[in-house]
């Protein structure tokens, strides 16, 4: 399955979506950790064409966010 953008901005039951700057944030929602494992393994493999993908661990180094950034946006961060 070829995952797109807006595919994973839309959510789902087992993560939700935040507005970040220059980007969005998934978070994981509690009882579906196997689930959001999932969509973050893909989503982190489709990454490099539309988005850049940035997992973000909880304190016992378990993926539990990703920070996701178009690529076609300016981003604050980039240098000039």
């Amino acid at each position: 399955m070829s995952l797109h953008l807006e595919t994973l901005l839309e959510g789902s039951p087992s993560y939700g979506v935040l507005d970040a700057k220059d980007g969005v944030v998934l978070f994981r929602r509690e009882g579906h950790e196997a689930e959001f494992n999932a969509i973050a393994a893909e989503a982190i493999q489709a990454a490099g064409t539309d988005f850049v993908v940035i997992p973000l661990s909880d304190e016992e180094q378990r993926c539990d966010r990703l920070f996701i950034a178009p690529l076609d946006e300016n981003r604050s961060f980039a240098p000039r």
